[in-house]
């Protein structure tokens, strides 16, 4: 016989979860169908609701309608199910042990249930698990395996052995029965874990990724490969999505203890299920897909976690942002404790590293945590959709899929160049603007930090210049002037995007893209410098070297 080291009071809170769970269904068939925890039965004939927190509070659960049951180092769920007017017990009806695919199961067959059934019989009236020959008389120890579920894989036992009863002592069986599950619950997370050693804890991908191309490219099957295992959610935005559906908002919700059945509650959107999920795992990358995500106003449906796609070095947001009351409340509640310090830790890194005081472990403030990912596709072609604003932009790696379906990386660009004449470039571009430019207003120009101090590195510097830097000049500041400002190679035909990122080149003093010089290509005799304009430099260096070396030919000087 296996044992456990579980306390007495463990032991008592296990017999109310098994108590509760016999009562409620043999009281669910006598009410005539499928009901349960969060869930309601059928209304009798004034069309007033069961009593589950009456229920539960009789057995000392109250707190089990809100959340999972913790007894020791196990978490408890349960579900009743069936289809309408039947009540099932097989896989449908079942306590599972929280983060496994164990669940102890009734494993009686469905009954049809009559839709006008209800019952004034007090709920003590149920409480025959020292009954024999009392439906149901057996809880069976199963696993789920994919779509099939083997209610007795693991053994079974009679209620009436369980001691149930309120002065019963605890019986070996429900010590037996409670190691079992211990053990179990140390196997699925031992394999659990084994499973997970092999999977990256990082993507190669950013954290921050809008793919983005004309329309039958492939943007989704491309997200979609990325995402591979990984778990991932997905969301449509459309014009008529909003920030309550994104994130979530406080609305009236289905409630069993209300006479009305209705009362209001936060409801979360996908943004914050997949940050809880991600501070669940930390572990593991979380992602959120986002089709279309120019189909609504993208920093309306943010709001004010927009705030949070700054990410630092370690790809964790920059700031934190407020949780209102209700979200606050919502976290508190759904977050486990393990969750609840990640979130702690996180919010007191970012505090600290910002300079503030860190933060109460209450859940009042939010933060992207490294192992969220957000994913988007784009098309910015169509018809009908909605311009966004730099600043959205620049917390965003844009990249393009070209006509062919493959993302358009440059390959004759070295980071470590880029990242040395970053100023220098930025310089030249800007002067390149105002001369070449028709009227555009000095905000349009090139900030020092219009690439992060991260995304200067010479690691990141390549990815975050093509998709930041050449995109912000194709698409806002230099739409109307292009052709003064890019190379076009005296091409008379038009210019587009995928030309820019095929002909990126750290080899020439245009980048191969610019309508002039806005590098000093680095030599032996000549210290490289920046924050000047070096149309004059370079003519000057060419008269130093004479004839050194040879003239440029026609396309160079193009160019």
């Amino acid at each position: 016989m296996e044992r456990s080291t579980v306390t007495e009071e463990g032991y008592e809170k296990f017999k109310n979860l098994l108590r509760f769970f016999y009562a409620q269904y043999r009281y669910n068939r006598t009410a005539g169908g499928a009901g349960g925890v969060r869930k309601v039965p059928h209304p009798d004939v004034n069309n007033t609701r069961y009593d589950l927190q009456g229920h539960l509070d009789q057995f000392h659960l109250g707190e089990f309608q809100n959340k999972p049951l913790q007894i020791g180092d196990l978490s408890f769920t349960i579900t009743f199910s069936g289809q309408w007017e039947h009540m099932g017990s097989g896989p449908n009806t079942f306590i599972s042990l929280c983060g496994t695919d164990i669940g102890l199961y009734l494993n009686l067959k469905a009954f049809k249930g009559d839709s006008e059934a209800t019952t004034d019989a007090p709920f003590v009236n149920f409480f025959t698990w020292d009954d024999p020959h009392q439906e149901p008389t057996t809880l069976y120890v199963g696993e789920r395996e994919g779509s099939i579920t083997n209610c007795d894989k693991y053994g079974s036992y009679k209620f009436v052995d369980l001691g149930l009863g309120e002065n019963d002592p605890t019986t070996d069986q429900l010590k037996d029965l409670y190691a079992k599950l211990q053990k179990l619950n140390s196997r699925a997370k031992a394999q659990q874990h084994e499973s997970q050693e092999h999977i990256p804890t990082t993507l190669d991908a950013p954290r921050n990724w809008i793919l983005f191309g004309a329309p039958g490219t492939g943007k989704s099957y491309t997200i979609n490969k990325a995402a591979g295992q990984y778990p991932h959610r997905r969301v449509t935005f459309h014009p008529d999505y909003t920030y309550a559906q994104f994130v979530g908002s406080y609305k009236p919700v289905v409630a069993t203890e209300s006479n009305t059945g209705i009362t209001y509650g936060f409801v979360p959107g996908p943004f914050i299920n997949t940050l809880i999920e991600a501070l669940e795992q930390p572990h593991i990358p979380h992602i959120l897909i986002i089709e279309e995500i120019n189909r609504a106003d993208p920093a309306a449906v943010f709001g004010d976690v927009f705030q949070l796609l700054d990410r630092s070095g370690s790809g964790s947001s920059e700031y934190t942002v407020h949780a209102s009351p209700e979200l606050k409340d919502y976290l508190r509640i759904n977050l486990s404790d393990k969750a609840k310090q990640n979130l702690h830790t996180l919010v007191r890194d970012i505090s600290i590293r910002s300079g503030d005081a860190p933060e109460a472990s209450d859940c009042s403030e939010i933060a992207i945590p490294s192992n969220m990912y957000i994913w988007a596709s784009m098309n910015s072609a169509d018809q009908g959709v909605f311009p966004m604003d730099t600043a959205f932009k620049r917390r965003w790696t844009f990249q393009y899929l070209a006509i062919d379906g493959n993302v358009m990386e440059p390959k004759d660009v070295e980071g470590v160049i880029l990242s040395n004449h970053w100023d220098e470039i930025r310089t030249n571009i800007n002067l390149l603007i105002k001369d070449g430019g028709q009227d555009i207003p000095e905000d349009k120009l090139l900030g020092q930090y219009f690439l992060s101090s991260n995304e200067q590195t010479a690691d990141n510097i390549v990815q975050a210049f093509s998709s930041k830097v050449i995109m912000y000049l194709f698409e806002d500041a230099a739409r109307y002037c292009r052709p003064q400002i890019f190379n076009t190679d005296g091409s008379q035909g038009h210019l587009y995007l995928s030309d820019l990122l095929t002909n990126l080149s750290t080899s020439k003093p245009n980048l191969g893209i610019f309508a002039n010089p806005v590098m000093t290509l680095e030599t032996s005799a000549e210290p490289k410098e920046t924050n000047q304009s070096i149309t004059d430099e370079t003519t000057e260096s060419s008269e130093e070297q004479g004839g050194t070396e040879s003239p440029e030919s026609p396309e160079e000087s193009a160019e």
